[in-house]
């Protein structure tokens, strides 16, 4: 294969031209393999996340940095289609640059602590617009099935390599919890993070096996051992909203369409017996017990019961453009009189839009992450069922206790949220596809489109 620009020809995804009368031949265009494996990379980098490095930038950010180098050896493969959602993410990010140019004058929390705003916004709105455009690029790949179950592949992999990482005593961190008990995970990485990540490995991988076109493997069960250590990986890391988010994600697949009753509630009693298999390892942790007891009858949730009216407070405040970027961190921290963490996060994805950008970003963020949703939710009857729905669903719930906002994973999962509502029919579904065009008779430009989409093959 020659690698570099190609012949201008059809957009990725668009049908090809046909002659009336004569059966044509559907011609796939081939994906450039820089490309396919820069894309990889990028996916198989999500769980490898290493807070404790010595350069300053974090792994998945390089990776990502390389696929969208890639992309220019395939411009139209990549950034041929503009999807409504993309536009609205657009506009976020201009009412996040119109916030934070206006609050610089007024960044007094930020200034108190000597931080500096300017690199630190500049920081932060580099990162966003990285992983706008990675949504962008990952949509337009994703309108291919045959790539987005290869990418689901390529992320459960990822997931497994580190959910074995602290069983080997590999890079294992740990953290002890007042009262008795530990949070495991690995690099020094978060733990709400990696429960996140880990609980989207999970789904995915069941949601492959069980939930969407022919099964990764056969037999099924073969896969049981590794969706047990991610199950176990989750409830190790003691976080009680990625326990949450995997719940979440997971009841989707107990109703997902299928073929014959009998798949349908074979598929039911699958997911039902993973949430409990979650439930009852984690109610057999003493720390994990103590935390969701802590919370249920106590209210305790490790300092959110706090931010979270002080964040609504700040938002009454300022409730157009908001406090700024950075800026409303250092200014919640004020507010909680932190003598130790200056600077406080949100704890929850749309209270920090909500409180750095106001309403001139809220409302853009939600219309594009709606937008996501509702593709995710149309696909529930395509070819990858209700997968793209559960995993919006894990990324969404982890992020209401945590903001993931920069995260690639979340980009990416929306990404393939609103890529899987243009997938056609499906063996998962039941849904039998389109009859082939005889020989001699016009072919559909819907059964090209069909074709086209899923060219994921070299020469």
């Amino acid at each position: 294969m020659t690698l570099g620009w190609r012949m201008p020809g059809p957009a990725l995804g668009a049908a090809a031209p046909v002659r009336p009368g004569v059966a044509t031949a559907l011609v796939t265009p081939a994906l450039n393999p820089i490309v396919r494996w820069a894309f990889a990379l990028l996916v198989f980098s999500i769980p490898f996340e290493f807070p404790e490095r010595s350069f300053p930038v974090e792994i998945p950010t390089i990776t990502a940095a390389i696929f969208l180098l890639a992309t220019p050896l395939q411009l139209r493969a990549c950034y041929a289609r503009r999807p409504a959602a993309l536009v609205w993410f657009v506009v976020y990010l201009y009412a996040f640059a119109v916030s934070a140019a206006w609050n610089a004058r007024h960044a007094a929390a930020t200034d108190v602590n000597n931080a500096s705003y300017g690199t630190e916004v500049t920081k932060l709105f580099a990162l966003l617009l990285q992983v706008v455009l990675v949504f962008w690029a990952a949509y337009n790949l994703l309108q291919s099935p045959r790539v987005a179950r290869f990418t689901l592949v390529v992320l459960a992999l990822a997931c497994t390599v580190r959910a074995l990482l602290p069983v080997l005593g590999i890079a294992r961190t740990s953290h002890a919890i007042w009262g008795g008990g530990e949070r495991v995970t690995a690099l020094g990485q978060n733990a709400n993070n990696s429960a996140m990540i880990l609980a989207a490995g999970f789904v995915a991988l069941l949601g492959l096996q069980y939930g969407a076109e022919r099964p990764l493997v056969r037999p099924r069960w073969l896969v049981a051992p590794i969706i047990a250590l991610l199950g176990l990986s989750v409830v190790d890391t003691g976080s009680r909203g990625g326990i949450v988010a995997l719940g979440a994600g997971l009841l989707p697949l107990m109703f997902s369409g299928a073929r014959t009753l009998w798949l349908g509630v074979r598929n039911a009693v699958i997911a039902a017996l993973a949430i409990g298999l979650v439930v009852f390892t984690a109610y057999q942790s003493d720390s994990v017990r103590r935390r969701f007891t802590e919370a249920v009858e106590g209210g305790a949730l490790a300092g959110r019961e706090r931010i979270y009216p002080s964040l609504l407070q700040m938002s009454r405040e300022r409730p157009l453009i908001g406090w700024g970027p950075v800026n409303n961190k250092y200014e919640l921290g004020l507010r909680l009189n932190e003598r130790i963490f200056r600077r406080r996060d949100a704890h929850n994805l749309v209270l920090e839009v909500l409180s750095s950008t106001g309403l001139a970003g809220t409302i853009p963020f939600l219309a594009g992450l709606g937008l996501c949703c509702v593709g995710a939710w149309r696909a529930r009857r395509g070819r990858h069922g209700m997968l793209p729905f559960a995993l919006l669903l894990v990324v969404l719930a982890a992020n209401m206790s945590g903001n993931w906002i920069a995260s690639k994973l979340l980009w990416l999962v929306l990404a393939y949220g609103l890529a899987s509502m243009s997938y056609r029919g499906g063996e998962a579904s039941g849904i039998p596809p389109p009859a082939a065009a005889p020989t001699g008779r016009p072919t559909r430009g819907r059964t090209a489109e069909r074709a086209v989409r899923e060219g994921w093959r070299s020469h």
